[in-house]
């Protein structure tokens, strides 16, 4: 009876990464459009862009992953926001340092390395939210 609950885990656990991982995939195209529109076709600078579209779309983000993907419907709808800033700050904290690396230090075209390093951000975005912005 263990094995079948820890299964069960295991499977609620791998659908809960799928779920995230297809929020996170909308999300991350959403980023990628407004980041080639305000930097490419705006001509704001890539770090400006990278703010933008991180206010914008994680609210988009926190909607999707709170009813979609952690299943959450009631509780504190504030608090659970405040975390999901707090983490994406941190994550964003790390994107604009990468970026700055990667693009002014290694001359990496900016939407490969948005692209690169938001790959790299998804299990640390997902173990934050599910340990901490949706902790049951």
């Amino acid at each position: 009876m263990k094995y079948l609950k820890s299964k069960a885990s295991y499977v609620s656990l791998e659908n809960q990464f799928l779920r995230f991982f297809m929020v996170g995939g909308f999300c991350a195209f959403l980023n990628i459009v407004i980041l080639y529109i305000l930097t490419g076709i705006l001509n704001f600078h890539y770090l400006l862009s990278v703010l933008i579209q991180t206010v914008v779309v994680n609210y988009i983000g926190f909607y999707l992953n709170r009813r979609f993907t952690f299943k959450r419907t009631k509780g504190e709808f504030w608090e659970g926001l405040a975390k999901y800033y707090a983490v994406m700050i941190s994550s964003f904290l790390m994107v604009s340092s990468l970026m700055y690396l990667l693009v002014d230090i290694f001359h990496v075209w900016y939407l490969y390395a948005f692209v690169l390093i938001t790959i790299m951000m998804m299990i640390f975005n997902f173990l934050s939210h599910q340990k901490w912005t949706f902790k049951k």
